[in-house]
């Protein structure tokens, strides 16, 4: 038997709807309504866990309630109210529910049902009383939501984390290079960086899905940058694990990746570090030719890594490139609340 973990209950959101509950029936006792505990009912089924759901669930309700009053019209009007008429009804409405795809919008609008069923059948005071609870509930539901806290600072502490999985793996790279036995480098990093990238991901996907009719793509852009990064780096690994010699031209790019992780940062839009990459091919095309096959296929996996290192550089520039100008600022304005050290915004 599985143990009950009360951290792990949602203490926030069970406060909300039972508050909004008793609000909603109140108000619909206040105003005369009938079946007034209905409206508590539909609050607890309006809250959703984002803005973006509480509001379309919300819609599909009211879609839902329409079709509802249309079958119980005809049919509580000809056959009477007895169970088996709202058999029909019931039958009828989920069939055309689930043909639309509003599963969700059956619990309630079946419930109102009923309610026609015990006034004698559909009339426009009974409608009018089902709509108010409808707008009671569902109102109260989606103010509830409408409060739901944004996880943006969580999202910045998580790009935070992968950048620095990612710094970590060019510091390593950096280091590993000038030695010939790669005992103990394994590719755990790279587990870290994909684990981090899909939580991030997740997150992501919640804030815009809070961010109700407003799409801001700027993060998830982003953490699709960082993965095809992260895909190069293991290109990079899986090609520095093959060096068994330490060429002369090892030093300076040992030296590059250091400084590329020294700089490695959200607002780098890498131009200054492509300019010293192509310094590093032109000091391998000025280089005389190795002497021995070893060291010739030593010095070519360092000419591919600086290649890889290209198509790292690259990404990033594309995706700084890419930004419309109101991102940029919006990028710069918060790395300077964080206090980022200018050198790493070179």
């Amino acid at each position: 038997m599985k143990q009950i973990n009360l951290k792990q209950v949602n203490w926030m959101k069970a406060l909300k709807i039972a508050g909004g509950g008793v609000a909603a029936i109140l108000l619909a006792e206040a105003l005369g309504l009938q079946n007034a505990a209905s409206a508590g009912i539909i609050t607890l089924l309006t809250v959703q866990n984002t803005r973006r759901e509480t509001v379309m669930s919300s819609v599909r309700r009211f879609a839902g309630f329409g079709i509802m009053t249309l079958l119980s019209l005809p049919i509580y009007h000809f056959c009477g109210t007895a169970p088996w008429s709202f058999g029909i009804v019931l039958l009828l409405l989920l069939l055309l529910c689930y043909a639309f795809r509003m599963d969700d919008a059956t619990p309630i609008n079946a419930v109102m049902a009923t309610h026609y069923m015990f006034a004698g059948g559909v009339s426009i005071g009974m409608v009018g009383n089902e709509i108010l609870l409808l707008v009671i509930g569902s109102g109260i539901g989606v103010c509830l939501n409408w409060f739901m806290p944004r996880n943006l600072k969580k999202i910045h502490e998580m790009q935070r984390q992968l950048d620095e999985e990612i710094r970590g793996i060019l510091e390593r790279m950096s280091v590993r290079l000038l030695e010939a036995d790669h005992t103990g480098y394994d590719d755990s990093c790279f587990a870290r960086t994909e684990r981090l990238s899909e939580e991030l991901r997740r997150e992501i996907d919640l804030f815009l899905q809070n961010q109700t009719w407003q799409d801001d793509i700027y993060f998830m852009r982003y953490t699709a940058m960082r993965r095809e990064q992260c895909r190069v780096l293991q290109v990079m690994y899986r090609q520095l694990l093959r060096l068994n010699q330490i060429p002369e031209q090892a030093t300076p790019l040992s030296a590059f990746l250091k400084e590329i992780a020294q700089h490695f940062h959200e607002g780098n839009d890498c131009t200054a570090l492509l300019e010293q990459l192509e310094e590093q091919f032109t000091a391998y095309r000025r280089d005389a030719l190795p002497e021995t096959r070893a060291a010739f296929e030593n010095r070519a996996i360092l000419y591919s890594i600086l290649t890889e290192l290209r198509s790292f550089l690259e990404i990033k520039q594309r995706f700084y490139l890419a930004l419309p100008e109101q991102e940029r600022k919006q990028m710069f304005e918060r790395l300077t609340r964080d206090i980022t050290p200018p050198a790493q915004l070179q």
